[in-house]
């Protein structure tokens, strides 16, 4: 019964390990697939979107009933689509950007350096 035991475990560290490496290499993958120009327009919506998300929970913390409220989460949806169209991202693409971001020092590195520039941009 040990030998059984013990070698499921292994068994379950191995397949473990191994969904950790095909994880890791499809990051990488993904990771390669991103340049600077699709960094700085994920970036230019991640700041707009951001912008619509303050002004929205400004906004719903005015409204008191529940069917205004419904109504701000749909132009905010709205609102939010609307950008990622003009950006030419699906909602599934910028998700899987920000995860990606936090997962990589290298894009985090270029993200962080676009939204100090779109900063100045904004400042001029």
């Amino acid at each position: 019964r040990r030998t059984t035991g013990r070698a499921l475990l292994a068994l379950t560290f191995a397949l473990v390990a191994g969904a950790t490496s095909a994880q890791a290499q499809d990051t990488a993958a993904a990771t390669d697939d991103i340049d600077r120009e699709q960094m700085e327009h994920f970036a230019r919506a991640h700041v707009a979107i951001n912008d619509i998300r303050d002004e929205f929970h400004g906004e719903v913390a005015r409204v008191h009933d529940a069917e205004g409220r419904q109504r701000a989460r749909e132009q905010v949806e709205e609102r939010i689509s609307a950008v990622l169209e003009e950006h030419e991202l699906t909602r599934e693409r910028f998700d899987e950007i920000t995860l990606l971001i936090s997962l990589d020092g290298d894009l985090r590195a270029m993200f962080d350096e676009i939204l100090v520039e779109l900063a100045e941009e904004g400042t001029r």
